[in-house]
């Protein structure tokens, strides 16, 4: 949402930012100027091991928190004058009144194996609730053969008020604050616990291995930044956009999960990465199989057998 926001300042909007958790911190120290208001969210944290009984779990809470979420921006109209409402991928926030956009990749859903034939059931639920906004907004390229999310937006007809919007990136408008480091391997950390921690740890013996100046952002948006070291290894909570940019132009090695918002990154600054799935999240698993052929990927559970390998191969080919 960072370049959509800087595209409505620019155009002299009045834009108040809403959200929750890292969410809302992360867009919100970008725009320390603007007002912001608490939407609240789910609260998401997976059991180890129990990826498609999370999911399973995930669905009602969704549902649930999006009928929560459009009373609460019910009252939120009624106090506030609102000409235009821009949600990402929070289905709730509609109203009949206003003119409502939703921002989505996801016109459909990878489910886990055993749930794959529900895929088109599925979709057919997302179409009606897109259905509840005025317009739909895709963030990708509308040509099938170079969109970076593949089925999730092109596999079935878009019936619905859309556009192809092109890829988002928050790098896309900010220039790159110069800073004292430069690292060899930018290690950026996003999702939920406690795969998150679990990747972190995995990392930190791997990269401490590689003797290369390397550091890990953990992405925890809401602890200061401090910055601490460990022999050729920084780890540090977060960077605001201008110095992550920074840090990673300046890099010669990514490693980041294959969310689409990272993906969209990634690209944006057209780097030399490797994928790293969170176990179970069809989503990313599948993305990283698409794009397979642009970016290296390795799954989380043969990182430690073999990351360190494909590290000494991509700074071979770099020398």
């Amino acid at each position: 949402m960072i370049p959509i926001v800087h595209d409505l300042l620019q155009k002299s909007n009045k834009v108040i930012l809403g959200g929750d958790g890292d969410a809302l911190q992360l867009i919100s120290d970008e725009f320390p100027e603007l007002d912001t208001i608490r939407i609240p969210d789910i609260q998401v944290r997976f059991s180890k091991n129990k990826m498609t009984l999370n999911l399973i779990r995930l669905i009602p809470k969704i549902l649930i928190s999006s009928v929560r979420e459009h009373y609460f921006l019910k009252k939120l109209a009624n106090t506030n004058t609102i000409d235009v409402i821009i949600s990402d991928n929070r289905y709730g926030l509609w109203n009949k009144n206003i003119k409502s956009i939703l921002v989505t990749h996801q016109l459909m859903v990878k489910l886990p194996a055993p749930f794959s034939l529900l895929e088109g059931m599925l979709h057919q639920v997302i179409k009606l609730i897109i259905n509840l906004f005025n317009e739909c907004w895709i963030p990708d390229y509308a040509d099938h053969g170079i969109a970076l999310s593949g089925d999730l937006s092109h596999k079935h007809n878009v019936t619905f008020p859309s556009k192809f919007i092109g890829p988002l990136s928050r790098f896309s408008c900010i220039n790159e604050l110069a800073t004292e480091y430069i690292y060899d391997i930018v290690a950026v950390l996003s999702g939920p616990e406690p795969t998150r921690t679990q990747l972190e740890e995995e990392l930190k013996k791997i990269l401490l291995a590689t003797e290369r100046a390397a550091i890990i952002i953990q992405g925890k948006p809401r602890e200061e930044a401090i910055l601490k070291q460990h022999k050729n290894l920084h780890v540090i909570p977060h960077l605001r956009a201008s110095q992550l940019k920074y840090v990673l132009l300046k890099s010669k090695l990514c490693l980041c999960r294959s969310g689409y918002s990272s993906i969209m990154d990634i690209a944006y600054l057209n780097l030399n990465a490797i994928l790293i799935p969170t176990p179970g999240q069809t989503e990313q698993e599948y993305l990283a199989h698409h794009l397979k052929d642009r970016f290296k990927v390795v799954p989380q559970k043969k990182i430690g057998s073999h990351l360190l390998g494909m590290i000494g191969k991509s700074f071979g080919a770099n020398k």
